[in-house]
């Protein structure tokens, strides 16, 4: 007789775990934030809230430390299960809005007034350059919005790490006084914890995006659960009124993905008419096409023209400029660009040896890879990206010793003293370990720098206590002379001067790491480090030369990628393999 196979019944889903109710007469239910793998006494954790919890009245001094922050998604969970929120953010120094913000969000405003299609304009794309004061003139607009439009519920999305960004954003908050907005500031990695599935477990009246270019790829899991908790779909009329505020939009037009529901209602056309963000664009004919890895980029006409990729950058600005009020806002820094200087290093002898050898297996490698036809696709890819990040960690680590000898002299010189790394292993902890050897005190904003530690190694910096601050963030990081402190200090006054050990692939992750020190008035000359005679200083005169010409969408493009990858003989790579990746 034939064999038969007996299928197993398809296992249901487990039922959710009740949560039990709290009872109000015990105390308040804190929860707390207690770090991954760390037992703190009376400090429970439960497994249906999934979070660490203690009930009294009072929390207890030792627990004080672990207690949820105003305005956080743990704060938000605490003060729904209470049902009455927790206490409000300590006071700080008031700030006075410079009359660049006050002008910025008075033409937020004005826009946000305005109807389009018969719906109130859905969103706004703020571009100032970094240190202008973006964050201010935010929230200045977005308290009058929510006046106007009798809203409340205010979602701030930030970028990471959130140790630093959402304090900054609290401060803002707390010292232009919140009003009667119910806020939340969250990170990219909290988005989950915003959903319940699928479905927003809240719903936001509006929504300020800052660094909005994190949010442009929409294969990610990440825009997917942006798109949902923004409503991203909705009708115009029902959506809520979003900021978009980046000084780094996109290298390219199809890039601005994160835009389409502002574009569509400009254009009289649903959101889901852009779905196709890329293939909308090409039927309004902007000169792109879609290449082989099913990104857009430039088409063959304008791929080696960039007169034509900064008219197509404008046509996409002008969409929004010609709206009944503009829908977006830039302004330059009245102090100028960052001066940016190349850095040549010359390599000893051992050194050069070791960069060859180095350089010699890296080009083994893809000869090795163009060989094997076989896996070509997805795996060449990853495989090819691999032998450009060894080649890169390897041509780092060579330097270390001429950039901490750099360090040190801008010290001695009066300096206090940015470094900007890519890497940490192959550069930021190396280069910290030496110049703290060499007795000068070190920031470290990098690696396992988490929790408080990022904002007290930050201020170890700022107030002076330590000559360089070595860091790996790209934005969201203020290291610039003079920063009015939360509690009314001012920062110390010693000059800026700044190094990028690593040069940047992505024109918009080096214009960012160039705003981290010169910002706010402040002027911070900024040095870009690469071996002489080598890939790395075809690559660094390349990035320099489209940073110093161009100041818009269209900057250091998918044009500066496809050279990058020219030089290092990987030209079949796509430009997101050279790019930094994003986190999911």
């Amino acid at each position: 007789m034939p064999r038969t196979t007996r299928r197993r019944p398809a296992r249901r889903p487990a039922a959710p775990r009740p949560t039990s109710p709290h009872d109000p007469t015990a105390g308040r239910l804190w929860y707390l934030a207690v770090p991954f793998q760390q037992q703190v006494d009376g400090a429970v954790w439960d497994p249906a809230r999934k979070a660490h919890t203690h009930t009294a009245h009072a929390l207890p001094a030792h627990l004080a430390p672990y207690r949820s922050q105003p305005y956080t998604v743990l704060r938000r969970r605490e003060d729904d299960a209470n049902g009455t929120p927790g206490a409000p953010p300590p006071p700080v120094a008031a700030m006075t809005p410079r009359d660049l913000q006050v002008d910025g969000a008075r033409a937020i405003v004005t826009a946000a007034a305005t109807r389009i299609g018969g719906a109130p304009a859905r969103g706004f794309l703020l571009t100032d350059d970094t240190g202008v004061g973006k964050t201010v003139t935010a929230f200045l607009a977005l308290k009058e919005i929510a006046a106007a439009r009798t809203l409340t519920r205010l979602l701030i999305l930030v970028d990471r790490p959130k140790q630093i960004t959402v304090p900054h954003w609290r401060r803002t908050v707390t010292a232009l006084g919140p009003g009667d907005l119910d806020i939340l500031i969250a990170s990219p990695d909290e988005l989950p914890h915003l959903l319940d599935g699928t479905t927003p477990r809240w719903t936001w009246d509006l929504l300020a995006v800052d660094e909005a270019q994190l949010y442009r790829n929409p294969d990610t899991a990440r825009v997917r659960r942006y798109r949902a908790v923004s409503r991203f779909r909705s009708p115009h009329a029902k959506a809520p009124f979003t900021l978009w505020m980046t000084a780094t939009p996109g290298n390219h037009p199809a890039e601005l993905t994160y835009l389409a529901p502002l574009l569509a209602q400009v254009h009289g056309e649903p959101t889901t008419r852009w779905t196709d963000f890329g293939g909308r664009l090409l039927e309004a004919g902007l000169p792109i096409r879609k290449g082989p890895y099913g990104t857009w980029t430039w088409d063959g006409a304008a791929a080696d023209d960039t007169a034509a990729q900064q008219d197509a950058t404008r046509t996409v600005r002008r969409w929004l400029l010609d709206a009944p009020a503009p829908l977006t806002l830039h302004r330059a820094a009245p102090w100028g660009p960052a001066p940016l200087e190349p850095m040549p290093v010359t390599l000893t002898p051992d050194e050069r040896i070791a960069y060859d050898v180095a350089w010699s297996a890296f080009r083994g490698a893809l000869r090795a890879l163009e060989d094997d036809r076989e896996i070509r696709g997805r795996a060449a890819t990853a495989t090819g990206r691999a032998a450009v990040l060894r080649f890169r960690q390897k041509a780092s680590l060579l330097r270390v010793p001429a950039t901490v000898a750099w360090v040190l002299r801008a010290v001695e010189a009066g300096r206090q003293v940015p470094v900007s790394c890519e890497f940490v292993g192959a550069a930021a902890q190396p280069i910290a370990d030496a110049v703290e050897a060499a007795g000068v005190p070190v920031a470290r904003i990098f690696g396992g720098t988490t929790g408080a530690d990022a904002e007290a190694e930050r201020l170890h910096f700022q107030t002076g206590a330590a000559k360089v601050v070595v860091f790996t963030p790209t934005s969201s990081l203020s290291l610039q002379a003079g920063e009015h402190l939360a509690d009314g200090d001012t920062g110390s006054a010693a000059p800026r001067e700044a190094l990028m050990h690593n040069v940047r692939f992505s024109g918009i992750a080096a214009r960012q790491v160039l705003g981290r020190s010169h910002r706010d008035g402040q002027i911070c000359p900024w040095h870009l480090a690469y071996a002489e005679d080598t890939a790395e200083e075809q690559i660094a005169s390349l990035m320099v030369g489209r940073l110093r010409a161009t100041a818009d969408t269209a900057g250091a493009d998918s044009a500066a990628l496809a050279g990058i990858a020219e030089i290092l003989g990987v030209s079949w790579l796509p430009d997101a393999a050279l790019a930094e990746p994003d986190p999911r």
